[in-house]
């Protein structure tokens, strides 16, 4: 009886990957001719920013190369992970594209799960014209998967009509810590009313931030759980409980509510990727109150002013028909046009992780809603210097004992290094480490 419950469970699985190739896809050997042309499909999402980037991508690469025709699809972020997985894991690769976008924090999962199907492309790509940080995530054993698409850079934005009114400067908002920036909280939710921040209390995007900040994360190199005996997380869990001790914060839930904060003026300030910017601007009327320097960083060995959130890249399935061609595709226009930036950064607000880019002028232009700042090339430059890391697979079983935890630091049963301990505890229990 067990081994025909086996079996049905392996035909269901492969009818799963099966049937994930089938609708949209055009990865059959049938879907790959287009009239007499080379077919290179493509996964991404975001009809408004991803989707619009690749379609530049591909009018100019086809202008060049008449024997190919690139389809660019898109997909909702969980199908494309959902897609990738069913098929990979089932062995089945018929119907997947020759490139999907992945995010940073996903690419190792993807790489260290399905070793071997995503194709090398350290031979066939610069990567000395890219952040090291990014070269970092997309690197493993000797191998560079990918081609770095948009970075996430961080910066400190803040109203400065509230820091004015509170009588802090520009010089006390810039190269500060996390300390300096809840005491500065203070004083503006003192002089103003508003909060600092707002934050999520069911993420730990926050920790994230301290962490990439400060060149470590919730794994060593080679994987062990790095939690309890981290001083970064340490830090990170302090300086959390003191911004909801000092009434600092705004609790909000999920991206609508954050933003609405922003954009109706309750918050002073937030510690953001560089892709808050269009949130941000979409309230026009606040056009010149904004400005942006350097995220705070901790008071920590190895802490910076410099980190990243979010940010994605390009993966080609080694195995897909037009593999080579489609990485011809992304080394000719996302490793070596710099018009092609200027392009994107200008039409859609996407600011690429190719450093030569950051010279030219479209990078150098001010942009008024910031009072005139040159917020495009700041965040090119500051992106040279975040610290690399390694994230591992399981960052986000990580964050689901961190929030768990610090829920129990701030509300004051627990201290932090016994949480600490008590994560680490059980993550390891979950990963069976």
């Amino acid at each position: 009886m067990k081994k025909k419950v086996i079996s049905a469970m392996i035909i269901m699985t492969m009818m799963t990957g099966l049937l994930a190739g089938c609708g949209k896809s055009s990865g059959s050997e049938a879907d790959k001719e287009s009239g007499g042309k080379k077919k290179v499909t493509v996964w991404a999402w975001d009809v408004e920013y991803n989707i619009p980037v690749m379609e530049e991508a591909a009018k100019r690469y086809e202008e060049k190369h008449s024997d190919v025709d690139i389809e660019v699809m898109e997909y909702a972020y969980d199908d494309i992970t959902q897609k990738i997985n069913t098929n990979l894991s089932s062995g089945i690769t018929d119907g997947l594209p020759e490139i999907i976008l992945s995010e940073d924090a996903n690419v190792q999962k993807y790489l260290q799960s399905y070793p071997g199907e995503f194709l090398d492309m350290q031979d066939k790509v610069d990567f000395d014209n890219f952040a090291d940080y990014k070269v970092q995530v997309l690197s493993l054993d000797g191998g560079i998967y990918g081609v770095p698409f948009d970075i996430g850079t961080e910066g400190f934005f803040y109203r400065k009509d509230y820091m004015d009114q509170a009588g802090i400067t520009e010089d006390q908002l810039t190269d500060i810590t996390w300390n300096q920036y809840i005491e500065i909280g203070k004083k503006v939710k003192e002089a103003t009313g508003k909060d600092m921040m707002t934050l999520d209390p069911n993420s730990m995007t926050i920790m994230r931030d301290f962490m990439q900040s400060s060149g470590t994360w919730y794994f060593t190199e080679d994987g062990s759980v790095n939690i309890a005996d981290n001083p970064v997380i340490e830090e990170g869990a302090n300086i959390y409980k003191s911004m909801m001790d000092n009434g600092i914060i705004k609790l909000t839930t999920g991206w609508g509510e954050m933003a609405a904060a922003l954009n109706n003026g309750d918050v002073a300030s937030i510690v953001s990727g560089c892709w808050i910017v269009p949130t941000i601007t979409a309230q026009e009327e606040q056009s010149g109150l904004w400005r942006v320097t350097r995220m705070p960083r901790l008071n920590v060995e190895g802490g910076t002013n410099y980190g990243n959130r979010g940010g994605s890249n390009w993966l080609v399935l080694k195995n897909s028909e037009n593999a080579e061609i489609a990485a011809d595709f992304l080394n000719e226009v996302f490793a070596n046009d710099v018009d092609f930036y200027d392009t994107i950064l200008t039409d859609i607000g996407a600011i690429g992780a190719y450093k030569p880019a950051q010279s030219s002028e479209a990078y150098s232009q001010g942009v008024e809603f910031f009072g005139g700042e040159t917020i495009w090339k700041n965040f090119a430059e500051w992106a040279q210097s975040v610290p690399p890391i390694r994230v591992g697979v399981y960052s986000d079983e990580a964050d689901t004992v961190l929030i768990s935890g610090m829920s129990e630091v701030v509300n004051g049963t627990k201290a932090v290094p016994d949480m600490l301990k008590e994560a680490e505890k059980l993550l390891k229990q979950q990963i069976d480490q």
